[in-house]
This record gives C-alpha cells, structure tokens and sequence, in this order.
C-alpha cells in the first residue's frame, strides 16, 4: 500500500517534469516566432531587378572620305534595323560644324534611312562643334532593360554555413533576360493577352455534350480505319 508520503513526493516529480516541459515548449514557440522573418532575397530576380531606362543609342559614322564606304553602308543599316525594331522615334543626324565632307555623308545616310523604311519626317538634322575630320553622330532615344553590375564578391560570399544566397546568385540570368527581353516596356507593364474566340470552343463542347462527333475525331477515325492493313488470312 502506498503511503501519502511517498504520493506526495511523486505527485510533486511529475508536476515538475511538466512545469519544466511546459516552459521548454513555450521556448521553442517563441524562438519559432522570432525566426520568422524575411532575411534574404528569394532569388537573383529578388538581389537583381530589372529596371527599364530610357537614354540615347549613338553611333559616329567617319566623313574622312568624304562619302559612305561599303562597311560604313552595312554597319548604317544595321543600327537603322536596331532603332526600327526598339520603335520608330526621330533619328539624329549630327554633323560637325567644321563642314568638310561630313554634309555629303549625312545626306546619305539620311537617304539611307528613308530606304529601310524610317519616315523622313523622323530624320532630324543636327550641327556640333567639331573640326572638318569629325565624324556624323547618329543618335535616337530607346527604352531597354538594365541590371545591376555583376562580380561583387564580398567577404562573406563563400560562406555557406547558414544556407544563404551569395552576392552574385542569379546575376547572370538577369542580365542576359534584360538584353534579350524583344520589348523592355513588357518588364514593368505586361502585354495584354488577347481576347478568346469562343465560339469554336462553345460549339466543340456542345458537340461533346450532345454525344455528337467532331468533324477533327471523325476525320481521324476515318483515316485511321481507312489506313488499316488488312488483316492477314
């Protein structure tokens, strides 16, 4: 038979072990709340957004020859196909004030643009201080995407003791998207979707509805029994 004494001692070790259980527990809580935090990017989109900035595209074109060479033609094509597909916006043509053969070599690239399709509306005439030897400035105001600088490696880069993103994660991707990216502006404000034509679909599904074979099913069950081989006697 049990004695109080004895029931008493083991009632007072069981409310002890739950006392000391119940204040680990609430421990345990509250480190669990105070961990919950935003600590760290998610991801290199996160350490590396995208921003969409407007600034001039230039190139400078040599009027020492007094007109256009063959190289000097293709790379004027190609930077008019690069202003075209950023968005038809006025084009400079900037020629020095020192005038020797630069006003012959804008004439021509400005003949140039209207040839590959910029309105000439759109072709601006320019003059800067420059000597006779100074080459026409080609210029125009594009939108494109940009990123941060890559290769920062701090101190702390390598270190992956507590699982944590380094400073360069996902640089790279994001660079790359920001020069790929067709149209910058879908970077801050997506193209809107077009609409659903319906009414294909709303046929084919009461077609369905209604036990009735659609003319893609029927077709395919025709040909597939039609191209049967026949069975072999």
């Amino acid at each position: 038979m049990v004695s109080l004494k004895m029931y008493k001692s083991r009632y007072a070790k069981l409310s002890l072990v739950l006392l000391m259980a119940s204040m680990l527990s609430g421990c345990k809580t509250l480190d669990a709340a105070l961990e919950d935090d935003y600590r760290q990017p998610y991801g290199g989109s996160d350490r590396h957004p995208l921003t969409v900035v407007k600034a001039p595209i230039t190139m400078e074109v040599s009027s020492a020859q007094g007109t256009l060479q063959p190289r000097q033609i293709d790379a004027v094509n190609s930077f008019v196909h690069q202003a075209l597909q950023a968005g038809v916006t006025p084009i400079t043509v900037a020629q020095p004030s020192g005038g020797g053969g630069s006003a012959r070599v804008a004439s021509e690239i400005a003949s140039l643009m209207v040839q590959q399709g910029v309105p000439r509306s759109y072709v601006r005439f320019a003059n800067y201080k420059g000597g006779a030897s100074s080459p026409v400035r080609l210029s125009y105001v594009s939108a494109y995407g940009q990123s941060l600088n890559c290769g920062k490696w701090p101190d702390d880069a390598t270190d992956t003791e507590e699982n944590m993103l380094t400073a360069n994660h996902g640089c790279a991707v994001q660079a790359n998207i920001a020069a790929m990216v067709a149209n910058p502006e879908t970077l801050t404000v997506p193209t809107a979707s077009t609409p659903v034509v319906a009414q294909p679909r709303v046929a084919a599904l009461t077609n369905w509805a209604q036990g009735t074979a659609t003319s893609g099913s029927s077709s395919g069950s025709t040909n597939s029994t039609a191209n049967a081989p026949s069975p072999t006697p």
